[in-house]
C-alpha cells in the first residue's frame, strides 16, 4: 500500500518503520532534515513539503506535537489540503485538540477529502511491534477503508465515535495516566518515609485493590531501576491533561482531583520537561526527601550461606 507520512518523532518515526517492514510504499515529510535522510536510507521516499507529499499519496498519516502544528501543516500555504485529490483521506495521529479537529474536518469535507482522529497509546515499545491501542473518531465507512493500515500498526482498534471522538478519550486516557502515575509515586514515597522496601511494597498493590499499570508495568521498569528511558515526555503529558481539563471546562464540569493532577505536572514541567514522564516520580521524591529504588542484594539467603559455608572450607 501506498501511504505517506509526517512527522519522525519517537512514536511517528517507529510507525513509519512499522508500515516500511510490512512492505508499504512509504513517503515521509519531517521539518529535520537529517530524520529524512535517515528514513530515505530505509527505503521511504522524500517529499518537499506536506503539499507535495499529499499530491503523491492517497493516504497520509499526521503524527505531530499538538494541534496548531497540526492546523498549519494540513491547511497552511504548502498544507496538505494544496496537494491533497478528493477521495483522499488524513489519518490525524496526532494527541490533539478534539475541536481543531473537527475544524479541520470541516475544511477537508467541504474539498472532498476524508479525514479521521486516531491516536495512539503503547509507548515506543508497542509502536515498533505494532501493537499499538489505536482509538478512533470519525465516520465508519472512512474508518473500514484505513483499517488495513490500522491492523500493520496496532492490536486493538476501536471506532470510539464521531470525528474528534478519539482526541477525547486520548486526552482522558492520558489524564488517568498521569494520576495513576503520580499517586503512586506518593503512596511509595510515604512508605519508603516511613521505612518500608518499595519492592515489596509493589508486591503488596499489585496484588491488593490500590494495583494500575503505572504500579505494574511503569514503576517496576522505570522508576525503582532509575532507567526513565525517555519515551513520552513530561512535557507531553502535562499538554494531555491540559486538553482533558479544556474539555472539562467547556462542559463546566469541575474536575478536583484532575486540577491537583495538573499542578503535580506543573512541577514536572519546572523540574524537566524534556525528561520521560515517569520522571514525575522524581518530582515527589525531592518533596518528600525520599528516593524510590530498588534495594540492592549481594544475594538470596540461600546464595549467602553457601558462600559462607564456601568460605569457611577454605580456611
Amino acid at each position: 500500500m501506498k501511504v505517506g507520512l509526517i512527522g519522525l518523532g519517537n512514536m511517528g518515526g517507529r510507525i513509519a518503520k512499522r508500515l516500511l517492514q510490512e512492505g508499504n510504499r512509504i513517503s515521509i515529510y519531517d521539518k529535520n532534515p537529517q530524520i529524512i535522510q535517515e528514513f530515505v536510507a530505509y527505503g521511504a521516499e522524500a517529499a518537499t513539503n506536506p503539499q507535495a507529499l499529499a499530491a503523491k499519496n492517497e493516504i497520509i498519516i499526521t503524527v505531530l506535537p499538538n494541534a496548531e502544528i497540526v492546523k498549519e501543516v494540513v491547511l497552511g500555504n504548502e498544507g496538505l489540503i494544496k496537494g491533497f485529490k478528493p477521495g483522499s483521506i488524513l489519518i490525524e495521529m496526532t494527541t490533539s485538540l478534539p475541536e481543531v479537529t473537527r475544524d479541520i474536518g470541516k475544511v477537508l469535507y467541504e474539498n472532498g477529502i476524508s479525514i479521521i482522529d486516531a491516536p495512539i497509546s503503547g509507548g515506543v515499545k508497542k509502536a515498533e511491534t505494532g501493537e499499538l491501542s489505536i482509538m478512533v473518531g470519525g465516520e465508519e465507512a472512512v474508518f473500514s477503508r484505513v483499517l488495513p493500515i490500522l491492523n500493520q500498526i496496532g492490536t486493538t482498534i476501536i471506532l470510539v465515535g464521531e470525528l474528534g471522538a478519539g482526541h477525547t478519550i486520548k486526552a482522558i486516557n492520558n489524564l488517568l495516566c498521569a494520576t495513576t502515575l503520580g499517586i503512586t509515586a506518593e503512596a511509595l514515597a510515604l512508605g519508603v518515609k516511613m521505612g518500608l522496601d518499595p519492592e515489596k511494597m509493589l508486591k503488596v498493590i499489585n496484588n491488593s485493590s490500590g494495583r494500575s499499570h503505572s504500579s505494574e508495568v511503569k514503576f517496576p521498569q522505570q522508576v525503582l531501576n532509575r532507567k526513565f528511558e525517555v519515551g513520552f515526555t513530561i512535557d507531553l503529558m502535562y499538554k494531555d491533561i491540559s486538553i482533558a481539563l479544556s474539555l472539562a471546562q467547556d462542559q463546566d464540569l469541575p474536575l478536583g482531583i484532575s486540577e491537583a493532577v495538573l499542578q503535580l505536572w506543573k512541577k514536572g514541567v519546572t523540574y524537566g520537561g524534556d525528561l520521560d514522564h515517569t520522571a514525575i516520580a522524581k518530582v515527589v521524591e525531592q518533596m518528600a526527601g525520599v528516593e524510590i529504588k530498588s534495594t540492592e542484594k549481594i544475594g538470596t539467603d540461600e546464595e549467602i550461606s553457601q558462600f559462607i559455608d564456601l568460605q569457611g572450607q577454605r580456611k
